[in-house]
């Protein structure tokens, strides 16, 4: 990690939430201790009600004594309405004494840890105290961005009322992952696949996220967002945005241009097709989790996209993903073509849980006769170094560098839901699509399913 040497002041609205006890403060804490936050670091915590410092420390997990005597020293805790745009006008004059006393002027950044219903307020409130415009301030904010293409052109049609683009760091955590940020450089330091990495080899590629859970309690959210919203939409596009954009030259800042560019390739289903194109099921237990026997909402999404570009034409882009599925992971697999069954290879570029890449191969079985076998070619990052860095690790990192890569921009939010708009459209004028699943089905367990 590299370390900005610009005085920061970390504005957390929603301290006392789980987003920040889980994720934000042990990534302060974690960051400090690689010695990558400025030298000048303040962290403000603002919440709805009364909360003191040590609560706040006390009550974060996973934190070693240092870690804790660390955010102790470091954060201040305020609260206030969070919606009051008054209210952040009168915490803009101690933003700036503590401005006054870093050795040069800080940059603040708010980070808006609350959920998606309360954060639109917020923005409106924080640009009519005037933090909109102003060089030193940065906004970082938690998706979902929208809930259809429409929601989203207005919600970024506000947001723009009062901040500038390059003010807004919109978080997507998958970007941030160690095996995600290595997708380009294993594409392009690698000659093998740097020149394979086309229609003339590749055959098909699958962006697979399934998770063994359901929804957990989240009756509330999930019956309002669904597989698609919460995974697609964002994650799963943004994974195919690099698994098939352009390789940027010597200038990386061009990455979430080339993002851009990949999306708006992509062709949605047509209306002929989107009744094997794009596929929905729910788990058996849902509807009863939820409260709502009609209930409609898909916990299984199975899109399928091709892309206009002329190096990717033919090759169908499968997007996965489900809950209560048979296991946990995010893969990249990429499957190669073959003349005939004993060459046919296959890559798999494993983003979680355990990060990995793996290659199946045909090799000779040991014996005097000329036998193949596939065989995994297996790399494990935890193998080879202690640690990773978490997700949210790097996503406060690049912000306090100004480093927008691993942001998505309001063009690529726009892309993403213009593409899924038919599907959602086709899904709200159907009922008798969504099948219903056994927990611990595999995806291909539904498939076969949804063929019948």
């Amino acid at each position: 990690m590299t370390n900005s040497s610009q005085p920061t002041i970390l504005v957390i609205i929603g301290i006392t939430g789980d987003l920040a006890r889980r994720k934000l403060l042990p990534a302060i804490a974690e960051i400090s201790r690689a010695g990558s936050l400025p030298s000048s670091f303040t962290v403000v915590g603002i919440s709805r009600r009364q909360v003191s410092n040590a609560e706040v420390v006390i009550g974060t997990p996973g934190l070693s004594d240092t870690d804790r005597s660390f955010l102790a020293e470091h954060l201040q805790m305020y609260t206030m309405d969070i919606a009051d745009s008054e209210a952040y006008q009168r915490r803009d004059t101690h933003l700036q004494t503590l401005q006054s006393k870093s050795s040069g002027k800080a940059q603040i950044l708010f980070y808006i840890s609350v959920p998606p219903q309360v954060s639109r307020p917020i923005i409106a409130a924080l640009g009519d105290a005037g933090f909109g415009g102003r060089s030193d301030v940065k906004l970082l904010l938690e998706k979902p961005f929208g809930s259809d293409f429409v929601s989203a052109q207005e919600l970024i049609a506000e947001t723009r009322q009062h901040f500038d683009e390059s003010q807004l760091y919109r978080i997507d955590h998958y970007l941030a992952k160690e095996m995600a940020q290595n997708i380009l450089i294993f594409r392009s330091q690698n000659t093998l696949f740097r020149q394979t990495w086309n229609n003339q080899f590749i055959e098909k590629i699958e962006i697979v996220a399934s998770e063994q859970i359901g929804i957990e309690g989240r009756a509330a959210f999930y019956e309002q967002t669904g597989a698609l919203r919460d995974v697609v939409q964002n994650h799963l596009l943004q994974l195919a945005a690099l698994t098939l954009m352009e390789l940027p030259t010597s200038n990386s800042a061009h990455i979430p241009e080339l993002r851009l560019a990949a999306l708006q390739a992509l062709q949605p289903p047509h209306e002929n097709q989107l009744s094997y194109m794009a596929q929905r099921g729910q788990y058996s237990s849902y509807a009863a989790e939820v409260g709502n026997s009609g209930t409609q909402t898909e916990t299984f999404a199975a899109i399928t996209l091709y892309s206009s570009a002329p190096q990717w034409q033919d090759v169908p882009i499968h997007l996965v993903a489900g809950k209560a599925l048979d296991k946990k992971e995010t893969v990249i697999r990429v499957h190669y073509k073959a003349e005939n069954v004993s060459e046919a290879n296959e890559l798999t570029l494993k983003i979680q849980p355990e990060e990995s890449i793996e290659m199946i191969m045909w090799a000779k079985k040991p014996g005097y006769h000329s036998e193949l076998e596939r065989l995994p070619f297996h790399f494990t990052y935890q193998d080879h170094y202690q640690s990773l860095p978490e997700a949210y690790e790097r996503v406060l990192v690049d912000a306090i560098n100004s480093n927008h890569n691993l942001f998505a921009s309001s063009q690529e939010v726009l892309a993403a839901w213009k593409l899924l708009a038919p599907v959602q459209h086709y899904w709200s004028m159907h009922s008798d699509d969504l099948i219903i699943y056994e927990q611990g089905s595999s995806p291909q367990d539904i498939f076969e399913k949804l063929k019948k």
